[in-house]
């Protein structure tokens, strides 16, 4: 697919993010580093489902029920949310923006980021960036690692990335000027690649059509002739 060789180009036809021993070469000027170096890993929580007076407020709460929708992208508010009552009374803790959330459960492998600050269940792994790493960056590193990084979920029901695995995740990257480079190339990209699979989507549409609109045409000529 286009939009995955686009993904491959980006970064240099590694898989940036592994676990040892499973590192690619490093393209010049990239290093490998462990990624709780970069940056801190922290899990969520689910305030209780028997407690309403507990959600409904205004604090976002980042679901699986929501995640394939906001793939690739910055959330700014979320259809489930909470409050401070549910915070304080969990283990639930609102991150600050920037934070990239991970899902590491049954729907292993989908990535948002938080543009306000907000929570999310423990369904998800969330890095919260150094100054040494580019959010965005880091999104789309574990978007292009996708496909890898599903093989290491386990379970009999559903399949998980357990927080030891998560633990030893490293990362390969430039410096974060050109991490930067790299996430405005690509976003540039990735926006050409929707046009186009826009309009393939626009005519495939206009040519399932032309066979109805051929009869029309057919049919309403007959009668003009009659």
């Amino acid at each position: 697919m286009l939009r995955a060789s686009v993904y491959r180009e980006a970064f240099h036809h590694i898989v940036p993010i592994a676990v040892p021993p499973d590192f690619g070469e490093a393209p010049q000027d990239w290093r490998w580093r462990k990624l709780t170096d970069l940056a801190r890993l922290e899990s969520g929580h689910t305030p209780s489902r028997s407690r309403p007076d507990w959600w409904g407020g205004d604090v976002s709460w980042v679901s699986l029920t929501e995640i394939r929708a906001l793939d690739g992208k910055r959330v700014e508010r979320t259809q489930l949310r909470t409050n401070e009552a549910g915070i304080a009374n969990s283990a639930a803790r609102i991150l600050p923006r920037g934070t990239v959330c991970f899902s590491r459960t049954a729907s292993v492998g989908f990535v948002t980021i938080m543009a306000v600050p907000m929570a999310t269940s423990q369904d998800f792994a969330n890095w919260v960036c150094s100054d040494d790493l580019d959010p965005e960056f880091l999104m789309h590193a574990l978007i292009r690692s996708r496909q890898e990084l599903r093989e290491l979920a386990t379970g009999a029901t559903h399949k998980t990335i357990y927080m030891p695995t998560l633990e030893s995740f490293h990362l390969c990257a430039p410096t974060l000027d050109e991490q930067r480079r790299i996430v405005q190339h690509l976003k540039a990209q990735l926006t050409e690649v929707e046009a186009i699979r826009q309009a393939a989507a626009e005519q495939l549409t206009e040519i399932e059509s032309l066979p109805q609109r051929v009869l029309a045409q057919a049919f309403n000529a007959q009668e003009a002739a009659a």
